[in-house]
């Protein structure tokens, strides 16, 4: 009669989400290095982004608001 703990949850094999391949422990949840890189560069390169409401970018004044320059 086997007894299991009853903490011990079957392991369910996830997949690398760049290339499909099992996860390895050391880079999940990819299976390399070479997959946590590509994944970073998407990011970085704005293939990925979350969508939200847009923010002015630094210096754009469009809000209003003046810069405390005098305009005259």
């Amino acid at each position: 009669m086997s007894r299991q703990s009853p903490d011990a949850a079957p392991r369910v094999e996830s997949q690398c989400p760049i290339c499909g391949r099992p996860t390895e422990p050391a880079t999940r949840p990819f299976c390399s290095k070479r997959c946590a890189d590509v994944d970073l560069s998407r990011w970085l390169g704005g293939v990925y982004r979350i969508e939200g409401p847009e923010t002015p970018a630094a210096g754009d004044q469009s809000d209003g608001q003046s810069d405390g320059r005098d305009e005259g």
